[in-house]
């Protein structure tokens, strides 16, 4: 079994887990999310040593890294991601690696976009999130009630659609 077997399986089980968690208790939990991080890592080093930017352990730290901090921004500055989805995230990044993993941070934030989209319809809520965001551009309203959306199942969506888009063709990329 290749190294990328592996860690898209690794991928696979650890986000499908996250979605039930998220979905039934709204918490990604660290048992989960850390040691599927370090798993990952381990895996890199074991089968491909130190590597560089594109093979082994440095590939799954930088793309640890850049998946940790880009969400640790969103999680500090938005309200509403939390820190599991932030650690998911980068367990995600560990496994995929540089440069996939920065292909698995467009797709989950579009996959994050679409899910958003889909709940506020969802909810009946259109008006009342179009008005809200006018009044926040304008300035003149106030907090609104927070409406959580499940961002696991997002970061699951678009990570599977990663690992989609890494498979070659018929020809082959």
């Amino acid at each position: 079994m290749t190294l990328k077997a592996l860690l898209f399986g690794l991928v696979a089980v650890t986000v499908l887990i996250a979605v039930v968690t998220d979905l039934r208790t709204r918490r990604i939990p660290d048992w989960l999310t850390l040691p599927a991080a370090a798993l990952a890592l381990l895996l890199r080093v074991a089968l491909e040593g130190l590597g560089d930017e594109e093979r082994g352990l440095a590939s799954g730290l930088i793309g640890f890294g850049a998946c940790f901090g880009l969400f640790a921004v969103f999680a500090l500055v938005k309200k509403g991601l939390g820190w599991g989805d932030v650690k998911l995230m980068a367990a995600v990044g560990a496994a995929f690696g540089y440069p996939q993993a920065l292909t698995a941070l467009l797709l989950v934030s579009v996959a994050g976009a679409a899910q958003a989209i889909v709940v506020v319809i969802w909810r009946r809520a259109v008006f009342d999130t179009v008005r809200n965001m006018v009044r926040r551009l304008l300035g003149t309203g106030g907090e609104t009630a927070a409406r959580h959306i499940p961002y696991g199942v997002a970061i699951a969506l678009g990570s599977l659609w990663a690992m989609w888009w890494d498979m070659p063709g018929p020809e082959g990329h």
